[in-house]
């Protein structure tokens, strides 16, 4: 194997160790990309400095370099091949943005709203679990730095810390929504979604795409068996249907991964759903979430006034976050990157949410459009045709505008221009 010289060693962000060309090609399958962070200086098993974190990816680095192995392959792993893992982090790549000139971007908003809970920012801390790997504080890190930023966190129920322990760390006023799982137990169950609502959660992510077992995660199984799982492998519609008899919290389905099932929560009366392939843990090879949102473009455009659309899946840079507000999300997850992020503590999940936020503010006024609340639904904004192309087989039979036009997102995000054209019926 052909040996490399240390600037490749440095750009792939790894640690001092000799890297050979075959090396390199399977680190470059990670997705992330050569921002110069130099580790040579850093110590294998040790947290890095803080200030070496410009960018989200450095915060992957950094925790590949501190963790011991099986926690950071805990994180880090995915299904099988893990070309989802893989796609999520490269959909990007597909396509381009349309920045627009001549506009006053003096006067900057970012402030949203999730489930007419107020947020200032349009993405947030998605549920994750075993944030003690990390840290010692495991989740209240987590709490302390969105409730301080003012964005929303969202708890795993395999969470390290209970329930109540996480509601103990909020922020006065903070507003939390947690996820859960559907149980074979019922009584544990009933008790969890009890205990949320005694705590104060104000809503809940009902995981729906982890029934009855795991995903086949190649890298974890080297350090832990998997298989079976205390999910239910019987939830049916008649069983989500009763789910909701148990709890008042408003439910959000997350997991969700066709245009079909959007459309289905839709008609169901959920006030939001949430498109996410587990990070690539579960299936291998299924969509993207740009890739459902494009589809329910196509096929179901209405129910984008019908609830709200909440998107996750290799989100690493602010333009992620716009391209998929453009597309009809109305809040963008982060997954694994606060995990590595904690092995900072909390002050490494502020950094990781300054970074994103700064990217978010500058990447917003370069396009020509500091309002977030002009971005939801905004398809001018983008040229999904590579992506259309390659998904479809053909582009969308609509016309591609560079235009942008005045927007006013009704509840849910509505629909942009595109999907205005197939309600409308106006392909002209």
């Amino acid at each position: 194997m052909r040996l490399l010289g240390s600037v490749a060693v440095l750009a792939l962000g790894l640690s001092s160790k000799v890297v050979y060309a075959a090396d390199v090609d399977q680190e470059l399958d990670e997705g992330i990309a050569d921002t110069g962070l130099d580790t040579g200086p850093w110590t294998a098993g040790e947290v890095p400095p803080i200030a070496d974190m410009i960018t989200v990816n450095d915060f992957q680095i950094a925790a590949k370099n501190a963790l011991a192995a099986k926690d950071y392959a805990y994180y880090r792993t995915a299904a099988l091949d893990e070309t989802t893992y893989i796609n999520n982090l490269i959909i990007w790549r597909k396509i381009r943005l349309n920045g627009f000139s001549f506009t006053d971007v003096s006067d900057l908003n970012m402030n949203t709203t999730i489930l007419g809970y107020p947020f200032s920012a349009p993405f947030f801390i998605a549920p994750a679990a075993s944030a003690g790997r990390a840290h010692p504080d495991a989740e209240a890190n987590l709490v302390r730095a969105a409730g301080k930023a003012g964005i929303l966190y969202t708890p795993s129920i395999s969470s390290t810390l209970d329930i109540e322990e996480i509601a103990a760390a909020a922020e006065d006023g903070q507003v939390m929504f947690h996820q859960e799982y559907i149980w074979a137990n019922e009584t544990r169950l009933r008790d969890e979604l009890s205990r949320m609502e005694a705590s104060g959660f104000k809503a809940l992510f009902l995981t729906v795409d982890n029934t009855g077992i795991n995903g086949v995660r190649d890298r974890s199984l080297r350090f832990s068996s998997g298989g079976e799982s205390a999910h239910s492998s019987t939830f049916t519609l008649d069983a989500l249907n009763r789910l909701r008899t148990l709890t008042d919290l408003p439910i959000v389905p997350k997991g969700v991964k066709t245009a079909h099932d959007v459309k289905l929560c839709a008609d169901l009366g959920f006030p939001a759903v949430y498109l996410s392939n587990h990070g690539g843990r579960q299936v291998d090879g299924v969509p993207t979430a740009a890739e459902i949102l494009l589809d329910v473009h196509r096929q179901y455009p209405e129910v984008f006034g019908q609830l709200e659309i909440y998107a996750d899946g290799g989100v690493r840079r602010g333009t992620h976050v716009l391209t998929l507000l453009a597309l009809g999300a109305r809040a963008v997850g982060l997954g694994r990157s606060p995990m590595y992020a904690n092995v900072f503590g909390e002050a490494g999940v502020s950094r990781l949410i300054d970074v994103l936020r700064q990217e978010l503010e500058t990447e917003m006024k370069l396009m020509g459009q500091a309002d977030i609340d002009r971005w939801h639904g905004n398809t001018t904004f983008l040229n999904t045709r590579q992506l259309e192309l390659e998904y479809f087989g053909a582009p969308l039979d609509v016309p591609t505008s560079s235009t942008p036009f005045v927007h006013s997102a009704p509840p849910g995000g509505g629909p942009g221009r595109r999907a205005a054209m197939f309600a409308e019926g106006d392909m002209s």
